[in-house]
C-alpha cells in the first residue's frame, strides 16, 4: 500500500502544473545514487591516487604519481538494493553496462595533464508492478502498470597538476592541482503510459594539494593531501510524451459568439538535479617499503542541496601489502552515515536504514605494459536495510 501512495505522489508531479505556472521537480532525493567513484585496489582512497581510471574523482594534485603516459578504463557493478527506499521500492544502478570511469595522463617534466570521464550520480528507482485500482474495484481491475525513475550524471574532466620539487627538502614534492568538469545530466521517468525526459550540461570544478616526502621518519613514503569538489546544478525542462495540459471550458452560454469555448493552459515542469559539494583529506603512511596504511575522510555537503539533510562525514581506512614488485593487495573499511534532520515529520528509522559500513578487498597486478586493478566492497553485515549491497569494480590500464 505504501508503494501505491509513493507512486500516486509522483503521478501528481506530472499533472500538478496549472494556469501556466512553471513548477519544479527535485530529482536528487536518494543519497544511494551518489556513486562511490574512488573505489580501487587500495580501497576508498581519494587523496593519493594511483589508479589512472579514477583521476576524475580523485585529488587532481596527485596526478604527479603518474610518471609515464597512461590510459585506463573501469567498469563497476552494484547489486540491487532491495528494499532501497520507502514502501519496499528497489534501488539499482541505471545503464549498468556503461563504463564507470576513463582516465588518461600525459606528463611533461613537472607538469601533468589529464582527461577523464566518471559517473557522478546514478540512480534507478524500480517501483515494480502494481495493480490498477478503481473506486468500484478497490482490489484491482486485473490490469497492472509499472513505474520507474532514472537519473544519471556523468562528468567530463580536464585536469592539471604541477609539482614543486625540493621546495622544503630535496626528497619532498609539493603538488597543486585543478580540475574543470563539464557534467552531463540525463533524467527519465515512466508512470504507466506517461514518459518524461530531461537533459542538459553544467560546469563544476575541483582543486587540491598533495605533499609527498620520504626518508624522513621511515624508509617509505608519507603522502598527505586535500581537495575540494564543487558539485553541479541542473535545471532543465521535462519533456513528456503525452498531453498533460489542463483544459478549461467557458460555460458562459449568454455569449452567443463564444458558446462552450475550450482553452488549453500549457503545463511545464523543470527538473532540478544537484550533486553535492565535497571536501576530502587523508594520507598514506609507509612504515616499511612493503607495508602501507591509508586513512581518508570526506565531508559531503548535502545540506546545501536539501534543508532536510545533514552534512555527512565519511571515513575510510586500508592496510596495503606489497606482495612483490608487481603485485599488491589490500583490506579496508569505509563508513557513511547520512542523516535527515529530525523535525518531527520524518520517521527516525530512515536514518537507521541509511547507515553504511563497507568491507573492502583489492588486488593490483602490474605487468610490463598492462595494469589490472580489482576491488570488492560489501555492506551486507553492518549496514541499514536500504544500503545492503555489493560493489564489484574492475579496471585495466595501459602504459604508452
Amino acid at each position: 500500500m505504501t508503494r501505491i501512495i509513493v507512486v500516486s505522489f509522483l503521478s501528481l508531479v506530472f499533472s500538478f502544473n496549472m494556469f501556466g505556472q512553471n513548477n519544479t521537480y527535485e530529482v536528487t532525493n536518494f543519497q544511494q545514487g551518489l556513486v562511490l567513484e574512488q573505489l580501487s585496489s587500495l580501497g576508498f582512497v581519494q587523496n593519493s591516487n594511483y589508479a589512472i581510471e579514477n583521476i576524475s574523482s580523485s585529488n587532481p594534485a596527485s596526478l604527479i604519481n603518474f610518471d609515464s603516459m597512461m590510459v585506463g578504463i573501469s567498469f563497476q557493478y552494484v547489486s540491487n538494493q532491495e528494499p532501497g527506499w520507502l514502501g519496499g521500492i528497489n534501488h539499482n544502478r541505471a545503464y549498468p553496462f556503461l563504463p564507470q570511469s576513463i582516465g588518461a595522463v600525459y606528463p611533461i617534466n613537472n607538469l601533468r595533464i589529464g582527461i577523464g570521464i566518471s559517473q557522478r550520480y546514478n540512480s534507478f528507482l524500480d517501483f515494480g508492478e502494481m495493480k490498477i485500482r478503481t473506486i468500484a474495484q478497490p482490489d484491482g481491475t486485473g490490469e497492472i502498470f509499472t513505474a520507474k525513475d532514472e537519473t544519471l550524471v556523468v562528468g567530463f574532466s580536464n585536469l592539471y597538476s604541477y609539482s614543486f620539487t625540493s621546495l622544503i627538502n630535496k626528497d619532498d614534492a609539493l603538488s597543486l592541482g585543478i580540475q574543470i568538469n563539464l557534467d552531463r545530466m540525463d533524467y527519465y521517468s515512466q508512470i504507466w503510459h506517461t514518459e518524461g525526459r530531461a537533459g542538459g550540461f553544467a560546469i563544476s570544478f575541483g582543486y587540491g594539494m598533495h605533499y609527498k616526502f620520504q626518508n624522513r621518519f621511515n624508509p617509505g613514503l608519507f603522502e598527505i593531501g586535500f581537495f575540494f569538489e564543487k558539485g553541479s546544478s541542473f535545471k532543465e525542462e521535462l519533456k513528456m510524451n503525452s498531453n498533460s495540459n489542463l483544459v478549461l471550458t467557458d460555460l458562459d452560454s449568454n455569449d452567443a459568439q463564444r458558446p462552450n469555448n475550450a482553452y488549453v493552459v500549457p503545463s511545464s515542469f523543470d527538473v532540478i538535479v544537484k550533486t553535492p559539494d565535497k571536501f576530502n583529506y587523508g594520507f598514506i603512511f609507509s612504515p616499511q617499503n612493503e607495508l602501507h596504511f591509508s586513512l581518508n575522510s570526506r565531508t559531503v555537503y548535502w545540506n546545501k542541496m536539501r534543508e532536510a539533510w545533514k552534512n555527512c562525514s565519511e571515513f575510510s581506512c586500508s592496510i596495503i601489502f606489497d606482495y612483490s614488485k608487481n603485485m599488491r593487495f589490500s583490506f579496508g573499511l569505509y563508513s557513511s552515515n547520512p542523516q535527515l534532520i529530525n523535525n518531527g515529520f520524518y520517521d527516525t528509522s530512515i536514518n537507521e536504514n541509511m547507515k553504511t559500513i563497507y568491507a573492502t578487498v583489492g588486488l593490483h597486478i602490474k605487468g610490463k605494459y598492462f595494469i589490472t586493478d580489482l576491488s570488492i566492497a560489501d555492506s551486507h553485515n553492518y549496514s541499514g536495510a536500504w544500503r545492503k549491497h555489493t560493489i564489484l569494480k574492475g579496471a585495466i590500464a595501459v602504459k604508452i
